[in-house]
């Protein structure tokens, strides 16, 4: 059995396939989505963010979302800047959309993104990280 797995900085072709896997989990498995005839999810952060995915024999088998300070962020969307704990400024990066498809969800795989989303962020000089999540999986939070 392959346990190699690559994490790296999405490129096009890899996009399409997160948001058909965005489809599939947000609006198929979770049903936090309308579905669409596209099979695919994709919002406006979506033109300016950078994913990072996991692959294993070249498929994308999960995948992370950072929007860069400077920019709107998905978080605005849920509360306004003036009631947020967080300072907007040039070190501000958002995480989100943590996803791993079903057959690979797993502790591991989870932490290697995490890790690997911190190591690009500490790249770019970034010092803090505004993470949106979903409230039905505090306990995995918790764990990382």
């Amino acid at each position: 059995m392959n346990y190699k797995y690559i994490f790296k900085i999405a490129n096009k072709k890899e996009r399409e396939e997160i948001y058909k896997i965005r489809h599939e989990v947000y609006a198929v498995e979770l049903k936090q989505y309308q579905t669409n005839n596209e099979l695919k999810l994709i919002d406006e952060l979506d033109s300016f963010n950078t994913y990072i995915v996991a692959k294993k024999d070249n498929k994308v088998i999960g995948f992370v979302s950072i929007t860069p300070p400077g920019r709107k962020y998905s978080m605005d969307k849920y509360l306004t800047r003036d009631k947020s704990p967080f300072t907007y400024d040039s070190d501000l990066y958002e995480v989100r959309i943590l996803t791993i498809i079903k057959e690979y969800r797993n502790l591991k795989i989870t932490l290697a993104l995490i890790y690997a989303t911190a190591k690009w962020i500490e790249n770019k000089a970034g010092k803090n990280l505004m993470i949106l999540g979903r409230v039905g999986i505090n306990n995995m939070y918790k764990k990382v």
